[in-house]
Parts: C-alpha cells; sequence; structure tokens
C-alpha cells in the first residue's frame, strides 16, 4: 500500500502493520475449536484497541502542533473527521478519548498495549467530558483500570455511572429536580397526517414506566411468536415474526393506552410492583441524610454503591430514598456479595423468596449472558433434589436457555468473594 508518509520510521511501522494484516486475512482467521476461538477474539480484539490507540496518538499530534489550520480546520476533531471520512459522532468520540488520555497517562499506556478497551476508553471519555468529575478522574485512574479488567462493559459502564453519580451527586443544582421540572409529553400530527410521539421524564417516573412498557412490549413479543407458531410449528424462527420491533413497541403503547381507559389492569402483572435496589450502607446513609437534618453526610463507596431498578437502571439516590420511605416502592437492601439481607414490604406483594433472588441481580449470571433479571427464571444452584436449600443464598438467576444448560453439565456458582463463575462440563471455567 503506497502511501507517501515521509517520517522513514512511521512509513516502515505502517507498512509493517499492513504486512501483519495480510498475513491474518490470509491465514483465514479460522480457529481449531471453541477455546481457540476465545484466544483468537482476544488476540484480534487487542489489535484493534491498539490501532484505535494508533489513532488517538495521531489526533494529539495533530491538535500538540496545530497541523489541522494550514487547510482551515479549527480542531483535530473536524480535521481527521473529513480527511478520515468519517462522522462527526465517531470524530467527537475519538476527540473524548484523547482528551481523557491525556488526563491519565496509566490508562493512555494500556489503551495502547491493547489491555483496555475502545468502548471502555470512549466512556471515560464521555465522563472527563465533565468538568465537574473531570479534576476527580487522576485520583481515580487506578480504579477505573482495576474495574474494567474485571467487568464486562456494560457492568464497567454500570458501575462508571456510579462513580459519576456519587462524585457528581448535586451538579450544577439538583439534577432529579430540574428533571422532574422538564418531563414532558407531546403528540404532534404531522403533516402526512401521521403522529410524532416525544418526551422526557426524571430519574425516578421515567425508571417506573420503562418497566411498565417492557410488560406491554413482552406481551406483543409472546403474541407474535404464537402467531409464528401457528403457521410454522416448531420450526419457527425471529424472521417467521410478522412485526418488527418498532412496530411492536407502537402497538405496545396503542395497547398501554387502550387498558388505561378501559381497565384497571392491563399487561402489567396483578400486583405489579416497582423495586428499588439498594446496597445497605448507601440506604442508610441516604435515610440518615434525609431524616436527620443533623447528620454529617458521609462519603458512599462506590465498589459496593448500588441505587437500581431490577434491571440496572440507575436511580438518583435522592430522589429513590424520597420515594422509598414515602411510597408503595419495595425497597431491597444487599450486602457487598449481593446477597438479600431486607426486602422492604409491599402492596400486593407474594413470592420472597423468588423477588428475593431476582433483585439481588440486573441479569442473568451465566458468564456473557445479559438478558435482564425480570426475564429470567429464579432457579437453585444446588438442585432441590440433591437437597439444596430454597433461600437466596442457594438461588441466582438464569435465563430459560442457560438454566436448561445445567443439565448439559455446566455449573453456576459464586465464590467467596460474591464473584460468579460458570464452569464447563470438562471443569473449565468461561472467562468472566
Amino acid at each position: 500500500m503506497e502511501l507517501g508518509l515521509r517520517d522513514p520510521e512511521v512509513a516502515a511501522a505502517v507498512a509493517a502493520a499492513n504486512s501483519g494484516f495480510d498475513g491474518l486475512f490470509a491465514s483465514g482467521l479460522t480457529p481449531t475449536d471453541y477455546k481457540d476461538a476465545i484466544t483468537c477474539v482476544k488476540a484480534v480484539e487487542a489489535l484493534r484497541r491498539r490501532a484505535d490507540a494508533a489513532m488517538i496518538e495521531l489526533m494529539n499530534s495533530i491538535e500538540q502542533d496545530s497541523l489541522m489550520v494550514m487547510d482551515g480546520h479549527s480542531s483535530a476533531k473536524t480535521f481527521v473527521r473529513h480527511h478520515g471520512k468519517v462522522s462527526g459522532a465517531e470524530a467527537a468520540g475519538r476527540d473524548k478519548a484523547m482528551r481523557a488520555c491525556r488526563a491519565l497517562p496509566n490508562v493512555r499506556r494500556e489503551f495502547q498495549a491493547g489491555r483496555v478497551g475502545s468502548d471502555q476508553i470512549r466512556l471515560l471519555g464521555k465522563v472527563h467530558a465533565n468538568p465537574r468529575v473531570r479534576g476527580e478522574m487522576p485520583a481515580n485512574e487506578a480504579w477505573f483500570l482495576r474495574k474494567q479488567k474485571q467487568l464486562s462493559f456494560a457492568d464497567f459502564e454500570d458501575v462508571t455511572r456510579r462513580w459519576v453519580e456519587l462524585v457528581d451527586e448535586n451538579g450544577p443544582e439538583p439534577k432529579a429536580q430540574i428533571q422532574h421540572e422538564n418531563r414532558n409529553v407531546s403528540l404532534h400530527q404531522d403533516f402526512d397526517g401521521s403522529w410524532t410521539l416525544k418526551g422526557n421524564f426524571g430519574n425516578m417516573q421515567g425508571a417506573q414506566i420503562n418497566e411498565i412498557f417492557g410488560h406491554y412490549v413482552e406481551a406483543e413479543l409472546l403474541a407474535d411468536w404464537d402467531k409464528a407458531k401457528a403457521e410454522h410449528g416448531d420450526d419457527a424462527t425471529q424472521q417467521d415474526l410478522p412485526r418488527t420491533p418498532q412496530q411492536r413497541r407502537a402497538d405496545a403503547f396503542w395497547q398501554l393506552n387502550q387498558d388505561a381507559a378501559s381497565s384497571l389492569h392491563g399487561a402489567t402483572p396483578p400486583g405489579f410492583v416497582h423495586n428499588i435496589i439498594w446496597d445497605a450502607d448507601t440506604f442508610e446513609e441516604m435515610a440518615n441524610r434525609l431524616l436527620d437534618p443533623d447528620h454529617e453526610a458521609q462519603p458512599i463507596d462506590v465498589d459496593t454503591y448500588r441505587c437500581e431498578t431490577l434491571d440496572g437502571v440507575q436511580l438518583n439516590p435522592v430522589e429513590a430514598i424520597v420515594s422509598a420511605i414515602q411510597s408503595r416502592i419495595r425497597r431491597c437492601l444487599v450486602d457487598a456479595k449481593s446477597v438479600i439481607i431486607d426486602l422492604g414490604e409491599a402492596r400486593f406483594f407474594t413470592g420472597n423468596a423468588r423477588h428475593a433472588i431476582k433483585l439481588a441481580h440486573t441479569h442473568c449470571v451465566f458468564a456473557g449472558c445479559d438478558v435482564p433479571s425480570s426475564k429470567c427464571e429464579a432457579d437453585h444452584l444446588v438442585e432441590h433434589s440433591k437437597h439444596g436449600r430454597t433461600n437466596p443464598r442457594n438461588g441466582a438467576p438464569l435465563c430459560g436457555k442457560h438454566n436448561r444448560w445445567k443439565q448439559k453439565g455446566f455449573h453456576v456458582y459464586r465464590d467467596p468473594t460474591g464473584t460468579w463463575h460458570t464452569q464447563r462440563p470438562d471443569g473449565t471455567h468461561i472467562p468472566n
């Protein structure tokens, strides 16, 4: 590939990288078995990260030397967007990542080595763009590196959001109040006769609406599967479903309104209750802040902090503690190992043991599975037939598929630190 690079060292390095990729594609990238496939995924992903890190370094050099002004560009971001032919969102993400890497030298070094993911770097870039938390990031650099190594991206995103919530607890103004005051919904008829729905809600109100709406969407999906199986039998696939996900969401919203106009109970299950999962220390601290005017606020530990819905939607702790004390919202307190230690009462509530298992987790505990806990089955870790006890310590949420995989010899268990592991039939483990 002839690029015309002037610096011979850069030209040689790019040529070597291109040669390496040529060899990689020529190899066919065909793993020998599933374990080799895992190794290959990690190896190629590391290459991708290093390539992304190289672009971040290039952008940094362009900005530091003001090379973009020669073409009349105001920033390295616009320069790369134009000459790299990337989207504005992509260029903006790279720009934020570049600034985060400048502020976090250890993160920058690990990214260049392929040991930090590109998505994780983009996330840290977004966090760094918040001026109210930016100054706290260098002191927490080791924490960010440790968490991104231990957790999946989804879980890393969750703990990072919690960190921001705690550091930026008040924001420029009380966020929960501003969000709630700015709530709005509008239904506008367009010129062609169709209708467009727009809206925004505060943190708590939006979380409850999202949970209720999710039940309606699920009901529409189940109805589509019933139709597909009636026509195609057990061989039915998603391609046979009569509606798209977008159409089902629209029909679910329509059905929600029909039920609201005609019935006390619609697709939302009888006895539906909105749950808030707290870690015990945070709940106690927030309760003290609310109820005791003389209480001296104590820092909240971001490593154990939890204030979220059943499926892991993050909530504002100030607004949530008011709702937990004043409303019929059920509180669920967990310890550092995510074991239920207190389950507040709520009207219509039944089946404490089943709910306690789900409330401690946001998704299926099988390695790599992100099916929301609300759609999982509560099952024994040590089977009841083998004298396993029916209590939260011997239970976990597993999706229908992975619950059945236990019959194939897979074993899911929690170690003394509270970390979940999935063991294959041969005794090896699926990496977390």
